[in-house]
């Protein structure tokens, strides 16, 4: 069953969103989950990154982060942490700067493939938004 889990906003750090980070690690049906975190809307931001993993740690999940700015992965790597992931968990930020740059990548394609599999795509603002053909943002540069 295909599942998309789209959050219009809230924030982590002040649990806001935990009643729908537990369903969507619950829509899984794993007792252990792979969260993949994919921060390309926030470029890369680590802080971003570090909070993920530890919140979705708390909840029972194996992390893990496809930085696609500030790190270079090859696209077999890409691949692998896409369709290895139970949940992808798209943060927020540069709409189009993140989808342009997915395209660039073909990482568009690859969520498609996981989505596709099963896979539950997650994500908050941006991250809400790149699931779907059309969206309205705020998002006017590309800073690539």
């Amino acid at each position: 069953m295909k599942k998309i889990v789209a959050i219009g906003g809230g924030d982590i750090r002040n649990g806001s969103t935990l009643a729908i980070d537990k369903e969507i690690i619950r829509l899984t049906g794993k007792n252990r989950p792979k969260m993949l975190f994919v921060p390309t809307a926030s470029s890369d931001s680590e802080g971003y990154w570090k909070h993920m993993d530890k919140y979705y740690r708390k909840l029972g999940c194996e992390t893990n982060v496809l930085f696609l700015i500030k790190e270079k992965p090859l696209r077999d790597e890409i691949k692998k942490k896409i369709l290895g992931a139970d949940i992808v968990y798209v943060g927020g930020g540069n709409t189009l700067y993140m989808v342009t740059r997915w395209k660039k990548l073909g990482v568009d394609k690859l969520l498609k493939q996981a989505y596709e599999k099963g896979t539950v795509m997650a994500g908050l603002s941006a991250g809400a938004i790149c699931w779907f053909k059309n969206g309205t943002s705020d998002s006017r540069m590309i800073t690539d």
